[in-house]
């Protein structure tokens, strides 16, 4: 079995909250609250005939759902042994700068005698992990899927990039001749792109979101997200910021949106599009509003701890979305996105970002 930093944290944050059992809460800047936690019961794994139950009960037995057997029973102690294990052969692959899969093999052996068949949840689901918890505040058990966030890696993406994420703009101003529009594709940073036609007397006008679909999924935050958004992604890449936080100040400046207060508008409407994102929403599907993550988040440190952010603390969850994530550029070639084009007679830029966390 070979898998990546972020897949082989999957396994690592099932192996370590078997040995701990439990989940601690996180404030926005990811610090464990001590006198916040969540007793884990057991993690679900699999679905119909394959679908399995971690039971920690003194020690942790595998159930199968279906019939109710146990497949095996392994010591709590295991687990501890394991998850340093694990740990440390995934910061030993960080630390030599491991790219794309590779192989644990002692960590999968292990894995297998617990029947897994996976490293991870399948790429469509938002939920990367079920659990069932004891709720300490409340004093009930309950069921919820988390989408898993590792630190161990790379950062990860949030908002995937595609076709279906391009933003198309109209060119105001001047127009650009041939070798005006060759000059602009001369630059390679869009940030330099932006200067040349700024120093023309161009600038871009938003028109449009290209896919209907990503069109309806922003409306569902407030109508005007599809505006807002695009405000973003120009001053993205007019080379003003990649972090959202310092973009939405930005425009609130701009007064793309006219409210009583600007910035506390636009925060509560982006953090509820992240928030959107996180736990359901992708660009092409249409989203009816429910939640797939109907936990919220996990999020694996790089001091191999972890911690989560429950929609039951809905404040520190959107808080931390906020303050950790960024604009990021993708493939233009890929994407189809960067070069001016004309129709009508009149001139287009298409431009496309996906959104990713900063660690």
């Amino acid at each position: 079995m070979t898998g990546n930093i972020g897949e082989w944290s999957e396994l690592y944050t099932m192996f370590k909250l078997l040995a701990d059992g439990k989940l601690y809460a996180a404030d926005a800047d990811t610090n464990k609250i001590p006198d916040i936690y969540y007793d884990v019961l057991k993690i679900i794994r699999g679905t119909g005939n394959d679908k399995l139950e971690y039971r920690r009960n003194g020690e942790v037995n595998v159930v199968n759902a279906a019939t109710g057997d146990i497949m095996c029973s392994v010591p709590i102690s295991s687990f501890v042994e394991q998850t340093d294990k694990l740990l440390k052969s995934i910061k030993k692959k960080k630390d030599e700068k491991t790219k794309g899969a590779f192989e644990l093999p002692e960590s999968w052996e292990f894995a297998q005698s617990l029947k897994c068949k996976t490293l991870k949840a399948k790429a469509q689901d938002k939920a990367d992990i079920v659990l069932m918890v004891h709720d300490i505040m409340c004093g009930r058990d309950d069921t919820f899927g988390f989408s898993i966030k590792s630190q161990l890696g790379s950062p990860s993406t949030l908002f995937n990039a595609s076709k279906a994420t391009n933003f198309t703009y109209k060119l105001k101003g001047h127009k650009l001749n041939n070798d005006e529009k060759a000059a602009f594709e001369g630059f390679k940073k869009f940030a330099d792109k932006f200067e040349f036609l700024d120093s023309l007397g161009t600038d871009i006008e938003f028109v449009a979101v290209d896919n209907k679909t990503l069109e309806f999924n922003l409306k569902m935050v407030t109508s005007e997200m599809p505006l807002i958004f695009a405000a973003m992604v120009e001053n993205y890449y007019k080379g003003k910021s990649a972090m959202l936080s310092e973009l939405i100040d930005i425009i609130a400046e701009d007064g793309v949106i006219r409210t009583l207060d600007n910035k506390v508008y636009l925060r509560h409407k982006v953090k509820e599009l992240l928030t959107n994102i996180a736990l359901g929403m992708v660009p092409a599907k249409l989203w009816t509003g429910d939640y797939e993550a109907t936990g919220g988040y996990i999020i694996v440190k790089d001091d191999g701890d972890v911690v989560c952010y429950h929609i039951y603390n809905r404040n520190a969850f959107r808080n931390y979305m906020l303050a950790n994530t960024r604009f990021d550029t993708p493939s233009k070639s890929k994407h189809g996105f960067g070069t001016i084009y004309e129709e009508d007679d009149k001139q287009f830029l298409k431009l496309n970002v996906q959104i990713r966390f900063v660690k």
